[in-house]
Formats: C-alpha cells, structure tokens, sequence
C-alpha cells in the first residue's frame, strides 16, 4: 500500500493532515499509465464538519485507503504501479465535495481521467470566492 504524497508542498505537508483544521481533503491517483483518478476523502468516521469533532471520533481509513472505484482499485491490484497524491485539505466535507465535483466536470472528459459520474450534491459555500480561488489554483497545477 502506498502512502500519501502532498501535490503542493508550497501549502502543505502531510502533518497538517490530521492537525486539527481538517475534515476531509480532495486527492489525486496516478498511474503510470497516464490515466488518473480524483477524489474526497473524509478523514473521520462520520464527521463532516471540523467543528463537530469530539475525543471520542474515530479516524477514518484514509491512510490506507486508494478509492470507492472498482477501476481504480482492479489497477492496483492488477500490479499498475500509482502514486497518491493529496491536492488539498477542507474544514468541511461538502467543500471537498464541491471542489471534487468542480474538478471533475472541468476535467473529467480528458481521456487520462479514470472518472467516470459526478457522484456528490454539494451546497454552494458563500466563502467571498475562497473555494473558487482553491479550484482555479488546482486547475493551473493539474493543467
């Protein structure tokens, strides 16, 4: 099983991961194929909102975890070699959503991109363009 890489280490390391701030974050498989994969993953068990966090939650898989994609996952077990990537980390589930979302419908027609459906309702967040700021920051580096 592989571990976590950070995509932008200008933003991050893989310590603010679990610092405390952060719910979930959105993250990239690639193959070396070319092909890759985007995706959110929360980082505790039934907590959607950093806020809500008490001493009794329970961390999710996320260390181990590669995807809810049976394509993604018969790769990996198929022996294609991959890399993970962790493009960027949220407060909040539904922000990770949204951007996840947003990625995907902006990128998701190239054919190297493994998606295959839009899979999430997300409310919009009034954040004065912060998320957009996110996303357009993430399309240039993916780009």
């Amino acid at each position: 099983m592989k571990d976590w890489k950070i995509w932008n280490t200008n933003e991050w390391s893989i310590e603010d991961v679990t610092s405390g701030q952060y719910c979930s974050f959105v993250y990239l498989i690639r193959f070396e194929t070319g092909e890759w994969y985007i995706g959110v993953k929360s980082l505790y068990k039934g907590i959607r909102d950093i806020k809500k966090i008490k001493v009794s939650t329970k961390e999710s898989n996320w260390k181990v975890y590669t995807s809810s994609s049976k394509s993604v996952n018969n790769m990996i077990d198929n022996g294609v070699d991959y890399e993970k990537y962790i493009l960027w980390c949220f407060p909040t589930t539904n922000q990770g959503e949204l951007v996840e979302a947003t990625l995907i419908g902006l990128l998701g027609s190239k054919n190297e991109c493994v998606n295959k459906a839009i899979m999430c309702k997300a409310r919009l967040p009034k954040d004065n363009g912060t998320t957009f700021k996110i996303i357009q920051q993430l399309i240039e580096e993916l780009l």
